[in-house]
């Protein structure tokens, strides 16, 4: 038995020696062809085996590979080239760069598109962009990347950013279409920045139609994390640590300068208040020493964020792999409990079964948790007093902590509440669940020409929210006194779409044809259950809030179904690979209206002038594309029909003449039926674009340039209807946006030293073009409200322009408008636009739109070796924003204000000619909806500075490689908007609409290090 293990393990090792004999190691540097360069992380693969290495960050490599291999060297944005190795060697491999950035493959609605060949403006962002940033939604990294995208953020954690692509041309959805992984979305916030692999922007009507009436606002079309084919096992860890802290903070009037306004109205209520809190909390007399900053109290000056994910990929002949998990945690600013952390798992494998047949699945579990502040706490902390403490333990009533009262000197209104008890006494908790699997299956019906795919997609999401008010009591205006409260909501969506393409593509001599015919089914529901009561002599934790211990229970039980069938067709045709032609038809049905199906036609045409003859001999442009595109839309987020019946009845409806009491001795009353009702159907975008995509100076310089028009043509508004009905929603509006967009981008390298500049801008005019007969129509809130009508922007702020203010009694004598209204010295002066000596409706003029006219980025990236700096910036102009914080004085004239306003009031003639004086601001006149109230909301910011240095752990051509970062995201702002941030989108709090700053929780900068370890 010994003997007959000797003798196996004297075979085995000579089988081994053979083996070893037959292996040669091999050696080597991948380099840029033209510039030299070494390129890290080339896949140096053994054609039609999983075996690979990556090269290091200095291009080398070391594999050991049986004799006569052929060895396969490939990067994305080069050609890929092979080699056969017939004995131990170093090998010096050169891989040319593609021979223009245009054979880049795009991500198109239901297949893929080499650039060059694409006929409509369609962005591509690629994964590095949006890893640059620190951001909890992967929009947000999006911000200023992009021309024609406005990308608007709101500070709390975990909310979702407003998104814009081309305007608005639609009063009820602004948003795009997302498509993850073909599965539809009305935003992405449930993904990492780290599982997105591609990402396409399809922002004009001839690009977007393969998705019919989902498309209006555009389409972002987003690809998960997927393997490659023969790239060897590589696994990525990448993630920050940090800190954010408040940005750009407001700075409020202080004790003092809030006491001498309040004094200088002149009123003895108000110099009670001063005097009182001299009493009470310190001072003497009119100089009390309390100056509360009420924002300091609400804000963190460091909140802690940190983003880790680790993701393993590879690929062989046959099949690819990827899997990874991510968490994001992000604390908020607001000095309460709300945070918001997310955990992601997402893997993909596709197979390729046969020749013949493909398989694949993707799937990605998101789990978040958020806790929402009251961010109404904001608006108390710029209107309450500072002349009051945070906490007074002279307040005994105060339970169950002794917060202070503005009551204690003297305040009646509960608008100034204590803001730092709004935001305590407040809980607010949502779980987030979402499941996305999709599985495909692919049949090449004739090798590749003919090529059938179905897949089905699907998007599980649980939100359950708990919300709790405690029992508290802070004073008579600012209490819930007896009994907790406590609302429990379940939410349950339940989507999924089911597409079957089949894709022919074929050549005939310099013609290239591709034809696609699909059929798409989807279902969308959404479920939802709510119950509420009160909570009474039981702990207040959130593992006591249970609706079974609740009294005086009530529920709500609610719900939609909907369903669509589709039927969409593409035609992509070129000849000679020089002239393009697109077509595409898409017809949508749907159970939502009476009109049951909709049609969605678009066409485009592109050129590439560079291959003709006659630009042969120049040396300005190396490729050079004319292209110009028409399509429609449509929009189905509006709803499905509006209206309304009453029956009213009385003496005044009888249908005798004269009724009367002396009509067989009584009245004879009438009965009138009033019916409104009105059929919707969806919204139609109707778009033509032309533009320009060239590479200039050996591709150097890259850009494009575009104009653009789309005009929504049955936009759903609200309308009067006759006989003093209400307002009735009907398709009665044309709406256009129109612009040009540019973006140019310029990459070289000198030796070890490389640099890059880019930028875009876009300009945008918004029109109301028709409202079917209205001459206008109001929105917004009613005291200060927007405008809608033909020749302006949609929904524009509306007042008086305010032209200075009355200096002395003599210009207000010699003003009829000022002597009519009782006006002093000090109140604000206002257009007679009609000259008529009067000052009323008809004198209030448009006072600028929440839509900024022109958006703009810019970014400046340099390296030397192994050593980067990135800096990019970002910003707008041409929007306005009512300054809601201000305006509040309307209705509460004893609350404080930004440092800017409390200290800049006129105080006597030529002190200034913008503010009004102490006692003016607690006049109806100086408060009205006016130009002092709308503000320019332009402004600069630097987005993101970034220092990064990349090095190997370890000496090994196979030790992992490292890159560290440092990174500053929004640190430095510039704006003359005299509030917190100048980003400010739709006013959720009131559904005003957009551009009113109220509630607004403050925008922060952000400061990390980072870290990638790749092996």
């Amino acid at each position: 038995m010994r003997k007959k293990v000797w003798y196996m393990l004297l075979l085995l090792s000579f089988v081994s020696l053979q083996l070893a004999a037959q292996s040669v190691r091999v050696t080597g540097t991948v380099r840029d062809a033209e510039n030299n360069s070494t390129l890290p992380g080339v896949s140096v693969m053994v054609k039609g085996s999983s075996q690979g290495v990556p090269t290091d960050l200095n291009g080398r490599f070391e594999i050991s590979v049986p004799k006569g291999s052929m060895l396969q060297f490939s990067y994305i944005g080069y050609v890929r080239q092979e080699h056969i190795v017939n004995a131990g060697e170093t090998l010096n491999i050169n891989l040319q760069p593609e021979t223009t950035k245009m054979n880049e493959v795009v991500v198109i609605g239901y297949g893929t598109s080499k650039a060059k060949d694409l006929t409509a403006p369609i962005a591509v962002v690629k994964p590095e962009t949006l890893l640059q940033r620190t951001t909890a939604s992967p929009m947000d990294a999006l911000q200023g990347s992009v021309a024609g995208v406005q990308v608007t953020t709101n500070g709390a954690p975990g909310s979702s950013p407003s998104v814009r692509i081309r305007g608005v041309g639609s009063l009820n959805n602004e948003g795009p279409l997302y498509v993850v992984d073909g599965m539809f979305f009305n935003n992405i916030d449930f993904l990492n920045s780290s599982d997105i692999q591609s990402m396409s922007i399809l922002k004009d009507a001839s690009a977007a139609a393969i998705y019919g009436v989902r498309a209006a606002n555009g389409v972002v079309i987003i690809t998960t994390k997927s393997g490659v084919p023969d790239m060897p096992t590589k696994i990525t860890y990448s993630g920050y640590a940090g800190f954010q802290t408040p940005s750009n903070m407001l700075k409020m009037a202080n004790g003092a300068e809030y006491a001498t306004m309040e004094l200088a109205k002149g009123f003895t209520s108000d110099a009670a208040h001063v005097t009182l809190s001299s009493q009470k909390f310190g001072g003497s007399g009119n100089n009390p020493t309390t100056s509360t900053d009420w924002y300091g109290q609400l804000l963190r000056t460091s909140a802690f964020t940190q983003n880790h994910a680790i993701n393993i990929s590879g690929g062989g002949e046959k099949t690819t792999y990827s899997a990874g998990i991510n968490y994001l945690y992000q604390d908020g600013i607001m000095n309460t409990k709300n945070y918001y952390d997310r955990l992601n798992i997402n893997a993909q494998t596709d197979y390729q079964a046969f020749p013949w047949l493909k398989i694949g699945y993707n799937v990605v579990v998101s789990n978040a948790t958020l806790f929402s502040p009251n961010q109404a706490a904001f608006a108390y902390a710029y209107a309450a007093s500072p002349l009051y403490p945070v906490y007074d333990p002279n307040n005994t009533l105060a339970t169950p902590i002794d917060y202070a009262s503005s009551t204690s000197i003297g305040y009646g209104n509960g608008e100034y509440s204590n803001p730092v008890a709004a935001a305590h006494y407040y809980y607010n908790k949502t779980n987030l669940l979402q499941v996305l699997p999709t599985v495909f299956a692919q049949f090449n019906l004739w090798g590749d020409k003919l090529v059938f795919k179905t897949q089905y997609s699907q998007s599980l999401a649980l939100n359950r929210n708990v919300t709790e008010i405690p029992q508290y009591y802070v004073d008579a205006y600012q209490l819930n006194p007896t009994v907790a409260q406590l609302t429990k909501e379940q939410d349950f969506y339940s989507n999924y779409i089911l597409d079957n393409t089949l894709t022919y593509k074929d050549q005939y001599g310099k013609n290239h044809l591709s034809v696609l015919l699909g059929n798409s089914v989807r279902s969308e529901s959404w479920q939802k259950l709510q119950g509420s009561g009160t909570l009474m002599g039981i702990p207040n934790m959130p593992e006591y809030f249970y609706l079974s211990s609740a009294g005086g229970l009530s529920t709500t039980d609610d719900g939609t179904q909907y369903n669509g069938l589709s039927f969409f067709t593409r035609a992509a045709y070129d000849y000679a690979s020089r002239y393009l032609l697109t077509v595409t038809m898409r017809a949508d049905g749907s159970s939502k209206y009476q009109q049951k199906w909709g049609y969605f036609p678009s066409i485009g045409a592109g050129w590439i002038m560079s291959d003709e003859n006659f630009m042969k001999h120049q040396h300005l442009f190396d490729y050079l594309k004319a292209r110009v595109s028409w399509g429609q839309l449509g929009n189905d987020a509006v709803p499905a029909s509006n209206g309304f019946a009453t029956i009213q009845s009385g003496n005044s409806y009888s249908g005798i003449f004269g009724s009367s009491a002396s009509t067989n001795g009584s009245y004879v009353p009438g009965y009138v039926n009033t019916n409104f009702f009105s059929w919707l159907k969806w919204e139609v975008v109707n778009e033509w674009d032309g533009g320009l995509d060239f590479s200039m100076l050996k591709q150097r310089l890259n850009g494009t340039v575009d104009y653009y028009n789309r005009v929504t043509n049955n936009a759903v508004i609200y309308a009067p209807q006759p006989m003093g009905a209400p307002t009735l929603l009907g398709n009665f509006g044309e709406i256009s946006n129109s612009g040009f967009e540019f973006s140019l981008n310029w990459k070289d390298k000198i030796g070890d030293f490389g640099y890059s500049i880019g930028a875009n801008l876009s300009t945008l005019k918004n029109n109301v073009k028709n409202l079917h007969g209205l001459a206008y129509m109001m929105g917004g809130k009613a005291e200060f409200p927007t405008i809608s009508e033909p020749g302006a922007p949609l929904n524009s702020f509306y007042g008086y322009k305010v032209v200075g203010v009355y200096q002395n009694a003599a210009q207000v004598a010699a003003d009829p408008i000022a002597v009519a209204n009782g006006l002093q010295p000090g109140d604000f002066k206002y257009a007679d636009v009609n000259k008529d000596g009067i000052l009323d409706s008809k004198d209030r003029v448009l006072l600028g739109s929440y839509l900024p006219t022109v958006t703009y980025g810019m970014n400046v990236g340099v390296s030397y070796k192994h050593l980067e700096l990135n800096v990019m910036l970002q910003g707008q102009a041409g929007n306005k924003i009512l300054n809601m914080n201000r305006a509040n004085r309307l209705w509460y004239s004893d609350m404080n204000g930004d440092a800017k306003f409390v200290t800049h009031l006129w105080t006597g003639e030529g002190s200034t000619n913008s503010y009004p004086s102490a006692l003016g601001t607690t006049k109806g006149w100086n408060n009205m909806a006016s130009s002092f109230f709308v503000e320019s909301g332009a402004y600069l910011r630097v987005q993101t500075i970034q220092l990064a240095y990349s090095f190997k752990l370890g000496n090994s051509m196979k030790a992992p490689s490292m890159r560290v970062s440092f990174t500053a995201d929004r640190p430095i702002i510039f704006t003359k908007y005299s509030g917190f941030t100048p980003e400010i989108g739709y006013s959720q709090a009131y559904n005003w609409g957009s551009g009113y700053d109220t509630q607004t929780y403050p925008t922060a900068s952000t400061y990390t290090i980072g870290w990638t370890i790749t092996y």
